[in-house]
């Protein structure tokens, strides 16, 4: 069964948080929506579970290595996208657990940053199906879990509260890489950012040209169902 195809605007939300498993997966799924939201007025953070640490074809590399350049560069693509604030958890690359630290560390910035929408991945119907990274299918459903219930619960993490932050609501959730997306978003406006910042990640990027121009053939896949010449898609959940 295919999902009803709606056309909608960016999120116009004035907080806005993105959960996100490692440093360039939000170009690949987001960027062109949430630049067009920042561009309307929305304050943008974005919150990644690991480092990418294990991100290279050289077998010699140190792993702290890797983990500070693709810090450094999912900064400057922050920076370029109009993020207001990135922070790191640090988990290991391709071995992200559902814990309850995790779903703690999640909660904690929801209810420090207090974002009316959050992007994240789609866990239950990932993209592409059955071979979705399994990072990307475990931050996904322990960011679902930390927004529903237990940021928004007092007892949940009740320590947290002790130190000042209070329970937390989010209204909706954007969910990327979902495989039963069904709205899509125009991001002809945003899609140049997207690939500026997608390009920030130097190490992850042989080929610049040739990336530039399979993300628009791209681009174009997802917006075609839409009759959209440039198009980001996702299943949106309101809380």
């Amino acid at each position: 069964m295919q999902p009803t195809i709606a056309i909608e605007e960016p999120p116009s939300a004035a907080s806005i948080v993105v959960v996100a498993a490692h440093p360039d997966d939000i170009e690949s799924w987001c960027a062109g929506t949430l630049a067009q939201s920042i561009d309307a007025g929305a304050a943008a953070r974005l919150l990644l579970v690991t480092s990418g640490d294990k991100g290279t074809s050289d077998p010699a590399a140190d792993p702290a290595d890797v983990a500070q350049r693709r810090e450094e560069e999912a900064g400057e693509a922050a920076r370029l996208l109009g993020i207001k604030e990135v922070r790191f958890l640090r988990h290991l690359d391709g071995e992200v657990e559902d814990t309850r630290t995790l779903r703690g560390e999640v909660v904690f910035w929801l209810r420090t940053w207090r974002p009316e929408v959050v992007f994240t991945h789609d866990p239950e119907s990932p993209f592409p199906p059955y071979l979705a990274h399994r990072d990307h299918r475990v931050t996904g459903r322990a960011c679902l879990d930390a927004i529903y219930p237990s940021a928004r619960d007092p007892l949940s993490f009740p320590e947290q509260l002790a130190t000042g932050l209070s329970p937390h609501a989010v209204e909706a959730v954007w969910l990327f890489a979902s495989a039963i997306a069904g709205t899509y978003i125009d991001i002809r406006e945003g899609f140049d950012r997207k690939i500026a910042a997608r390009l920030a990640h130097v190490s992850q990027t042989p080929d610049p040209v040739a990336l530039e121009q399979s993300w628009k053939a791209r681009a174009a896949r997802i917006g075609e169902p839409a009759g959209l010449a440039l198009a980001e898609s996702f299943t949106v959940l309101r809380t």
